[in-house]
């Protein structure tokens, strides 16, 4: 079974209406970036419209910005998003996917991937991917959504996120299994992606909860 890949034109619907809910998330992982002192080269894999580079690219300044995703339509609008904000000479976006990037290897001091992962049909090609374009010592954070996520951890990320005046908590709260209908549950992640990450060259990784969310984080010894 292949990767997914949104079509148009349905990515322009995605750019306009879920992937602004996680706009402010897209601040939070910006500014962890920061806090830990991150530069230089970053890649953001599955990057859709490319909204988490260019909050990354807008929040610290000596850093190299490259979105990989299968959809071309989705390449066009990121493309599009980053000249609408003026840092385009920072961005380089690609259509090629998780498991063969076409970025060299041991060139990323960071590889980030948020709510691709469930899509990913073969997950260990995509971490040794990622262990093949990191430099030594750098890391990769692979966020994903918790389908079985509970309504007081969706009100914690919320809380966490400060969305609360941004759209109806209560009804996005209810609906959340229906948001997130590809994402898997908590198993999955303990299950299939802990074999893929023993099967990978990374060998072991850190893997937390983190309100309605999964967090796999990598470092390349």
């Amino acid at each position: 079974m292949p990767d997914i890949l949104i079509p148009w034109p349905f990515t322009i619907l995605y750019d306009k209406y879920p992937n602004r809910i996680f706009a402010k998330w897209f601040v939070k992982i910006a500014e962890e970036v920061e806090e830990k002192d991150i530069s230089g080269n970053i890649a953001d894999l599955g990057t859709g419209p490319g909204r988490l580079p260019i909050e990354i690219a807008k929040q610290i300044k000596n850093t190299k910005l490259f979105g990989i995703d299968l959809s071309p339509d989705m390449i066009k609008l990121a493309r599009k998003n980053a000249e609408a904000a003026g840092l385009a000479g920072r961005m380089e976006f690609s259509v090629a996917s998780a498991s063969d990037t076409g970025l060299k290897g041991n060139s990323m001091n960071l590889v980030l991937s948020t709510n691709t992962l469930h899509h990913l049909a073969e997950p260990v090609k995509a971490f040794n991917e990622i262990y093949r374009i990191l430099k030594r010592g750098g890391e990769a954070w692979i966020f994903d959504g918790r389908r079985d996520a509970g309504r007081a951890e969706f009100l914690d990320t919320v809380e966490t996120l400060g969305v609360t005046d941004d759209f109806p908590v209560s009804i996005v709260s209810r609906l959340w299994p229906l948001i997130h209908v590809g994402s898997k549950t908590e198993s999955y992640y303990s299950g299939k992606i802990a074999e893929a990450i023993k099967q990978s060259s990374f060998k072991k990784a850190e893997v937390t909860t983190e309100g309605v969310f999964m967090r796999i984080r990598f470092k390349k010894a």
